[in-house]
């Protein structure tokens, strides 16, 4: 939580710095603002899901699809199960989803707070 409201004042500090400076067509930055935060939302929203496990299912198809089409080694199997069961890959996965999710959700925000209030202002 902390970083996410770390990211949204940061965003927000570097656009209003960058306002300042650049001098540049205000409506042009809030635009780009607004769309930069767009896709940055997306990108968060796409970590969302994927912390959740909503695609596992989907996921899981493609990979029996690659096994017909293409055979494994035994080798290749049991690492790959070793891999599902270890509890630091999955602890290191579900850290950088939530870091993921919390940086472009938290720069989103941010991006669209700024577009939102320039617009008073303009």
């Amino acid at each position: 939580m902390i970083s996410y409201i770390l990211s949204i004042i940061t965003s927000i500090t570097a656009l209003t710095v960058g306002t300042f400076f650049l001098g540049a067509d205000k409506l042009m930055i809030v635009d780009f603002a607004f769309f930069w935060g767009l896709i940055c939302m997306t990108v968060g929203a796409c970590f969302y899901v994927l912390q959740t496990g909503f695609l596992d299912l989907f996921f899981e198809g493609f990979k029996k699809l690659s096994a017909v089409a293409v055979p494994k080694s035994r080798s290749f199997i049991e690492t790959d199960k070793q891999l599902k069961k270890d509890p630091s890959l999955m602890a290191w996965k579900q850290s950088v989803f939530l870091k993921g999710k919390s940086l472009f959700l938290g720069i989103g925000s941010g991006m669209m707070l700024f577009s939102f209030t320039s617009l008073l202002f303009i």
